[in-house]
Formats: C-alpha cells, structure tokens, sequence
C-alpha cells in the first residue's frame, strides 16, 4: 500500500505529543517518509502558522502552535485519518468503531487507549473511556464475547472526573472513535 504523504499524516506524530518539540527525524521515522519530503511539508505548515520551528544548533525541532484557532481543525482531520488507517488494517477494532457509532449518543465522548492502540492484535484487552451516559454495558458485554476480546470500559459524566494521570495515559495512546472536537480541545488543556 503507498502512503501518500499530506497534511494529515505529518502531523500525526503531534497528537500523543502536543505538547513536546519534535525533532525533523523522529517525525519522519514515524511517518515512514524521506526527511526532504517531510521538511516541505513542516516548511508549509510553518508558514501557516500551525507549526512552530525552532533551529537548535544542527538540529530542526517543531511543536505545535496550540494558540492557531485553526488546530483543532488540523489535528481533527489527524485524528480522524489515523482512526480510518487504523480500522482499515484492524478488522476486529473496526467492529468496536461501527458499535460505538451505532449505540453512544451524539453528545457522548469515546476514546480507544493505551497499548491496543501500538499493537491491537497482541492486546489482551482493550481499555475504553466514555465520557456520557451508557445503558447499554449489556452490548458491550455481547460484544466482547463476540469478538474474544475483553473490553474494559471506563464510564464518566464529564472530561472533569478522569484523573490527570489516565489523562496522561489516554493522551500517549489514543485513538478517539466519538467526539473528536471536545476530546481535543480537553487533551490539548494542560492540566
């Protein structure tokens, strides 16, 4: 399969790091692309105002400008395009989306963490957050036992009652099936 490279992929590498300047290198190992190729695209996204560079010596460091009013958008459109890569190779995780986006309300959050996300195959369980109101743990029990997988789902009313450090945890591995805008804008708010 030919990954073309866009917008979208380059700056996947940003979502479990909001936070931290990530090195030209890193980026384009994570990515799976030539330095060259991934240096225009961080030049544009520079020039956009999304991105901000930082030249430390021989080294090229960029970091995500969170004030953008725009990177929400930039990051959703991340977020949703490494959901679909991630689907499309996992068949079993796919199931998990299409269940989710057929039970949980509108206004309801769901987000897919921790190790699965690196390795869903190997994953013994996987760990889920839901931020809303769930009546229906009873499919989520059918479907666990449909599927051979354990699912293990963590259920809040607001962003407010998960603690920092499965805050932490969610924001190094997550993929988020519902309620893209209000889970990034809660990850990207330090503390």
């Amino acid at each position: 399969m030919v990954i073309k490279i866009t917008t979208t992929v380059v700056l996947e590498p940003f979502l479990n790091e909001p936070f931290d300047k990530l090195h030209l290198a890193d980026i384009s190992r994570q990515i799976n692309q030539p330095h060259p190729t991934v240096r225009q695209h961080l030049n544009y996204l520079e020039q956009q105002g999304i991105l901000i560079k930082e030249i430390k010596g021989r080294n090229t460091l960029y970091c995500l400008n969170i004030i953008n009013p725009l990177i929400f958008h930039y990051l959703s459109m991340s977020e949703c395009n490494r959901l679909i890569t991630f689907s499309e190779n996992n068949l079993v995780f796919k199931e998990i989306v299409l269940f989710f986006n057929e039970y949980t309300n509108e206004s309801d959050s769901v987000i897919v963490f921790g190790s699965e996300v690196i390795d869903f195959k190997r994953a013994n369980d996987v760990d889920i957050l839901i931020i809303g109101d769930i009546s229906y743990q009873e499919d989520i029990d059918k479907l666990a036992d449909r599927l051979n997988k354990k699912l293990h789902v963590v259920n809040v009313k607001s962003f407010d009652d998960v603690s920092y450090a499965l805050k932490k945890e969610i924001l190094a591995k997550h993929l988020i099936i519902q309620g893209m805008d209000g889970v990034l804008r809660w990850l990207l708010k330090k503390r």
